[in-house]
């Protein structure tokens, strides 16, 4: 086989009727979940048939990686009191799952949650739930105002070549289907269209296009040295005394964002104990508390821990913290937008 025939054989033109007959057959084995919309707002949930599926949308508020993968909750072990105490433990269980029409935003959103629970110290429940989920990402063709991936090397397009299953290009009645592992290829064994040459330049051309619609950009080159520069810069005060309200939505809404606490819940008459995984928000005065306060007891210090993480490119893996989703922006209910807060830090520098 030459190496056009493997290019080939994996990139095919599909109808979308038949890629969503696909789905509906492999329902009876796989739990399927996917965009939905509610009520004029999109959201991921669990579907029965295809035709429950809104692949047009936006945006979500909720990423799909943080409902079907590293959960908002869960519980790891149990404690029984009787005479004495007896631990059970509850080992990773995950049934096999198709997340459906991921964006590239939230394809590199997992792709970092894979790098903080299955890099040196690997979590078995995250773990577990990774190796049973199929991704199948498809390329963003709807901007929202505040998306700006573009500048963060996350999107509209994937370019990640590992850590999904399938990517899809709408286009119009008909899929680009490249396939990325062996099981998609096993799964989506489709008769369709070969794609050449020809059909990756109109993919690049539907790109372009959705990159001229982009309004909200900002310059990363340098904001890690920015950044130590101006750790006490007036933005930070101001923005959290006139606008930050410490709610949290930004931590919760935001794919990246992996801090969690154990809590522990007894029955009522004392003899059971479960303990909880569930997450956790540095923006809470109670994150990470410890005997005397906690490390971060200002809200300014708080709200700049959150823009410099996402912001930041060499804090912990080597890429941003932000996948540029615009979440944080949408959903804070005073219109906090981090890109503007690191603008102001530079153009400040530039008056100077």
């Amino acid at each position: 086989m030459t190496g056009e025939d493997i290019f080939r054989k994996f990139k095919k033109l599909i109808p979308k009727e038949s890629f969503f007959s696909r789905l509906d057959s492999l329902a009876k084995k796989y739990r399927l979940f996917g965009p939905v919309n509610i009520k004029n707002q999109t959201a991921f949930r669990e579907i029965h048939t295809s035709k429950e599926l809104f692949m047009e949308y936006k945006s979500t508020m909720l990423s799909p990686g943080k409902l079907f993968i590293f959960r908002p909750k869960e519980e790891l072990f149990r404690f029984h009191k009787n005479e004495g105490i007896k631990i059970e433990e509850l080992p990773p269980v995950s049934e096999q799952q198709i997340i459906i029409g991921v964006h590239p935003c939230d394809t590199n959103a997992i792709l970092y949650l894979d790098r903080t629970f299955m890099g040196i110290y690997k979590d078995p429940y995250y773990e577990a739930r990774r190796k049973n989920t199929m991704i199948i990402s498809l390329n963003c063709t709807n901007v929202s105002p505040n998306c700006f991936c573009s500048s963060v090397g996350s999107g509209p397009f994937l370019k990640a070549e590992k850590g999904y299953d399938m990517l899809l290009t709408d286009f119009g009645d008909r899929y680009l289907m490249e396939i990325k592992s062996k099981r998609a290829e096993e799964l989506f064994n489709m008769k369709g269209k070969k794609a050449g040459k020809e059909e990756m330049e109109i993919k690049r051309d539907i790109e372009n296009s959705v990159l001229e619609a982009f309004t909200k950009t900002i310059a990363v080159e340098g904001l890690d040295e920015l950044f130590l520069r101006n750790m006490d810069h007036p933005v930070w005060q101001h923005t959290a005394e006139e606008r930050c309200l410490s709610c949290s939505n930004c931590v919760l809404v935001c794919p990246t964002c992996f801090c969690y606490d154990l809590i522990d819940e007894s029955s009522m008459d004392m003899k059971m104990t479960r303990r909880i995984r569930q997450l956790d928000a540095c923006q809470d005065m109670r994150f990470a508390e410890v005997y005397g306060g906690n490390f971060r007891q200002r809200r300014a210090a708080r709200l700049r821990q959150f823009v410099t993480h996402k912001l930041n490119q060499t804090v912990q893996y080597g890429v941003y913290g932000t996948v540029g989703c615009g979440r944080c922006i949408t959903w804070c209910p005073t219109g906090i937008d981090l890109t503007e807060m690191a603008i102001e830090i530079r153009r400040s520098e530039k008056d100077m």
